[in-house]
């Protein structure tokens, strides 16, 4: 795994963490975000955006 992927890992592990253990709608949402960009990460691998 690449460095990227790992970041994605604990971004993904952080967020699934966060969602029984705090309380609110912006917790939510920040879990959530959180939750996403790591999926996003590892599936992709990388930081790079289409020009």
């Amino acid at each position: 795994m690449n460095k990227v992927r790992i970041i994605g890992l604990v971004l993904l592990a952080i967020g699934v963490f966060l969602f029984p253990l705090v309380e609110g709608d912006l917790a939510d949402i920040a879990a959530g975000l959180l939750a996403g960009l790591g999926i996003g990460l590892l599936v992709t691998g990388r930081l790079r955006f289409q020009k």
